[in-house]
Order: structure tokens, then sequence, then C-alpha cells
């Protein structure tokens, strides 16, 4: 069945379709409407929606395997982003989801710059094997620590070589990679980072692959690629535990003496090719 919007089809109006979302809305008939009949390609991922001419910030539609899917496209820093996880505030929880949750992803009707939400770790499998290279930046602003003097700074890194495996490999974190000699970025000046998480299984409450169970039940880790813990932990408790830097939401900026607790963070991907 077309996926027409809530309350509809009307048969005394006329129809129409959104390109970018694949959703059907019935207009008056007497308004001039724009059609597309035919594109060139079944877009992918969001650098083939931005190839295409499409440059703002939202919600496209993609094709891959012949499945369609929604994601929220990030069009700044050259273009081409699939969001695959945004946290704004501490309003939803991430770290206590169940496996199904993080393999099918939560808060995805919605996804917009002002949301939480995690696009789900089927989709992201997809996503990072259709390429031979993909590449992942990922994005931080503010640190809650108490007495912290960068409430209002910005990190940012790229890693190359990004690759999550499928349900079989429990999504192992299989590679990233940074040139360390050639980093753009500030978010991680040394090895302590998510890097330290490669080789690493997908851990939730209902489904701990760390050998270590009280990094997911204790330091509240869940939903992350956990082995004895981490260095890094986005998914994390957003509340802060004064008795341990490494707990919940956290991430490593320059070693273990620099820990910060973002304020909101994103992770994004695009094909390395693209850039």
């Amino acid at each position: 069945m077309t996926p027409f919007l809530t309350g509809q089809p009307d048969s005394n109006l006329c129809i129409s379709v959104n390109a970018q979302t694949g959703e059907w809305n019935t207009v008056a008939c007497g308004l001039t409407e724009c059609f597309v009949c035919e594109t060139p390609q079944a877009m992918s991922d969001c650098a083939d929606w931005y190839k295409a001419g499409y440059k703002d910030n939202g919600m496209y539609r993609i094709l891959l395997n012949g499945q369609s899917y929604n994601v929220y496209c990030n069009m700044d820093n050259g273009g081409g982003w699939i969001v695959f996880q945004s946290r704004i505030n501490g309003n939803e929880l991430y770290w206590n989801r169940t496996w199904s949750e993080y393999k099918n992803g939560f808060n995805t009707e919605q996804m917009n710059t002002n949301s939480n939400f995690w696009l789900g770790l089927n989709l992201l499998h997809q996503l990072t094997t259709k390429n031979n290279d993909v590449t992942l930046r990922i994005e931080m602003r503010g640190d809650r620590t108490p007495g912290s003097t960068k409430a209002n700074a910005y990190w940012f890194n790229e890693y190359t070589k990004f690759q999550i495996g499928d349900e079989s490999t429990n999504y192992q974190l299989i590679n990233m990679y940074v040139d360390w000699q050639n980093n753009k970025g500030n978010a991680s000046t040394g090895w302590y980072d998510m890097t330290y998480s490669i080789g690493a299984s997908f851990s939730t409450v209902d489904k701990i692959n760390d050998p270590q169970t009280d990094c997911v039940t204790k330091y509240k880790m869940g939903g992350w690629w956990l082995r004895n813990c981490a260095l890094s932990s986005l998914n994390g408790d957003y509340a802060i535990d004064k008795s341990n830097d490494g707990y919940g939401m956290f991430w490593i900026v320059n070693g273990l003496d620099d820990i910060i607790h973002p304020r909101e963070s994103i992770m994004m991907i695009r094909p390395t090719s693209f850039g």
C-alpha cells in the first residue's frame, strides 16, 4: 500500500507525492504541483541526493537491497552525511535500550537536528558495507563535567574505513582508521578514543557481549561497542557519576586526563570517495 499521510487519501481531491520521502498526499485539484515521473537512479545514501542537487538538511528516502528507508541527511561540511546517532539532551534514555531497539532504531519517525534518535544497527551495517570505504564523522558540543571550562566547546573528528558487521557478529566494530599525523579534528589527539573498541561487539542491557558486565550494568555504557568497557561511550547514561569519569556518556579528548561528558553528540557517515 502506498504510504499516504495520516488521514489520507481524500477521494474528492487530487494526489501528489513528495520525491524525498515517498509519501503521498491529497491536494486541491486546481493547485499547481510539480511531479517527478522518473529519476535517473535509485538514491542509496545522502551523497547520492547531494550529487543530484538536493542540498538542504532533512529527511530523505533511500533504497538499499530492495528496501526503502527514511534517513536524515546532513548536507553541511561538504554534504552527503547520513546521521545515525543524534543526542541533544538527556530527555531520552539511551544506555538501557534493548537489543531490538538498537537493531531497528528508535525515534526515527521525525528525525531532525533538534531530536534524539538512533537509526539502527541493521541499516548501519548495510550502509558501511555497500562501499569499499566509509567515513565516520563525530561531532560533540559542550562539556557538562562539573567545574569544566569547556561548557561551550566544540569537538569533531573523522575516521575512514568505518565498518560494522551484521547481527551474526553482534554488529562488531570491524574497523575505523585515523591518520594521527595528519588528523584534522580536535576530538582525538591520541589512541584513547573510539578506536579502542575496534573488534568489540555491540552490547545492550539485555544482550551483554562484554566480559565485564559491570560496564553495562554499573557504569551504564549500554548501547555501545564494549570490550572491558571502552574509552568512549556516546550512548551511555546522560547523568554524571562523580565517582568515576569514565561513566555513562563520555569521550576522552586528550588522554585519560581530559575526559568530557558532551552536552550534544552526532554521529554520521558518507562514502569516503565522496569527500
